[in-house]
């Protein structure tokens, strides 16, 4: 008993021994720090800067381009038309009003595309108005200032000044009044070097202004004939939508037309008329047999009646007899 005692407690001991390791090496050992993703650096969306408006030129030709596209798919479309109706007789009267509203399109979106044309133009020579106003009132500026140039600064002679500068300087008390007389001797003699210049710098300026304008005015009649022209455009596309409306409607009523004049000679191109059968004919070509037997001549006996007297009249049979 008592080595198995012994050896009781040593494996008591060596348990204890290894549970008091485990938790000193689980402290030893640091826990491994979680794996932090990098932060990835928010991108910044670049900022893009607004379009730039569209110019007046791009619109346009970019209107005209459209409008060139839509125009080249219907004609390719009518042509289809065209050559299904060429290819077989009968579907030429179904192709002439689908290519009668194919144009009835392309004339619609004609007309559209003009008027926005129109309306174009039309700012535009609106927009040079304000430009040709701004210049005009910049020429009338620069004129008004050449008429103040060419003005004289003073009423008084420049020698008169100097004569009365040198007078005042001989008396006491004067200095005020020859200090005011040299700033306007001053200002004459300066004057007279720079006002040339400033005149011809206002004189070139204006002339040219009104050079810049001439030419804005002849831009604006451009534009404005264009505008015009083009309204006119979209009346002839109207005027002819009419037209193809029109001639549309007549295609329908045709061909409806068309339709029940086919049906109808369809129809007298298969009448069959029906004739009686041939017992009928031998039946009635056949004598009735029982009119023959049934038929009794009438026996009578006719005597010359005696003179004087009166023969008695037969009834007329009726018409059951």
């Amino acid at each position: 008993m008592k080595p198995l005692a012994i050896l009781t407690v040593l494996c008591w001991m060596l348990a204890g021994v290894v549970f008091a390791q485990e938790p000193a090496q689980e402290a030893a050992t640091p826990p491994a720090a979680p794996e932090v993703a990098p932060a990835a650096a928010e991108a910044k969306p670049d900022v893009e800067p607004p379009p730039a408006p569209e110019t007046f030129d791009a619109r346009v030709r970019r209107m005209l381009d459209e409008f060139d596209q839509r125009h080249e798919q219907r004609e390719l479309e009518m042509a289809s038309y065209a050559k299904a109706a060429g290819s077989e007789a009968t579907l030429e009267r179904l192709a002439d009003p689908r290519k009668v509203e194919v144009e009835l399109k392309d004339e619609e979106d004609r007309e559209q595309t003009s008027q926005a044309l129109a309306k174009e133009y039309n700012e535009q020579a609106q927009k040079i108005q304000a430009s040709q106003q701004a210049l005009q009132d910049f020429i009338n500026k620069r004129r008004q200032r050449v008429d103040d140039l060419n003005k004289p600064t003073s009423n008084v002679d420049r020698q008169d000044l100097e004569i009365a500068a040198a007078n005042l300087a001989r008396q006491s008390g004067t200095e005020a009044q020859v200090h005011e007389i040299n700033r306007r001797l001053a200002d004459a003699a300066r004057d007279e070097q720079v006002l040339p210049g400033k005149r011809a710098q206002a004189q070139q300026e204006a002339a040219s202004a009104e050079e810049e304008l001439a030419k804005l005015q002849a831009v604006q009649k451009s534009l404005e004939k264009e505008s015009k022209a083009y309204s006119a455009d979209a009346t002839a596309a109207h005027e002819n939508r009419l037209a193809l409306a029109d001639r549309l409607e007549f295609l329908a009523v045709s061909a409806q037309a068309e339709d029940v004049l086919d049906q109808g000679k369809k129809a007298v191109a298969r009448v069959q008329h029906l004739s009686a059968s041939p017992e009928v004919v031998d039946t009635l070509q056949t004598p009735n047999p029982r009119a023959k037997t049934d038929a009794k001549p009438a026996k009578t006996t006719t005597s010359s009646p005696a003179a004087g007297e009166s023969v008695p009249e037969q009834a007329a049979p009726t018409a059951k007899e």
